[in-house]
């Protein structure tokens, strides 16, 4: 059998959810604050076409009053998306241990409330995002996994080896 480079036990909480959300939303694609920005501005620019002269005080007041409802309007959607799914969860995964045994050519997700055991290839992941507290690994373009940096005891030896396996599928957000 494989020797396991890492063995890290992790859980993810309620607030770990929360801050997973409001980060795959704005920072994993580094388009998205760009677009809002861009978006508001249009709207700020037609709202003011009309008139003789552009006011472009008037205009970029507009633009930052677009901008702040935007945001707010997606902040707003994220905080109910996170009251729902805590709502709704039921088989416990909030607060419950997952282990993760990683080898040099798989990694092995292990959850015991849940009773379920996954084992992936570093090359059937999709990507992998670090934030400042938190390794994303995502399964899929819309499924992903939760890493809190806190849980690992080697953290710069850990980085250095999911790094290698992660080529081209890293980013740090």
């Amino acid at each position: 059998m494989d020797e396991i480079k890492f063995e890290i036990r992790t859980t993810m909480e309620k607030e770990d959810y929360r801050k997973f959300l409001y980060l795959a939303t704005f920072l994993k694609n580094k388009f998205v604050i760009p677009i809002i920005a861009l978006i508001s501005f249009v709207g700020s620019l037609m709202l003011n076409w009309d008139s003789e002269d552009l006011d472009w005080t008037l205009i970029l007041l507009y633009w930052l009053g677009f901008f702040i409802i935007a945001v707010s309007v997606i902040c707003f959607k994220l905080e109910r998306r996170n009251k729902q799914r805590i709502k709704t969860d039921k088989t416990g995964a909030f607060g419950s241990e997952n282990v993760l045994k990683f080898y040099e050519d798989k990694v092995i997700m292990e959850n015991t409330i849940l009773k379920s055991t996954g084992e992936l290839k570093y090359e059937q992941f999709f990507s992998l995002l670090e934030s400042k507290n938190y390794f994303i690994f995502y399964l899929t373009a819309n499924q992903a996994s939760l890493l809190r940096k806190k849980d690992i005891q080697s953290l710069d030896m850990f980085k250095k080896f999911i790094l290698d396996k992660f080529k081209g599928k890293y980013k740090n957000v």
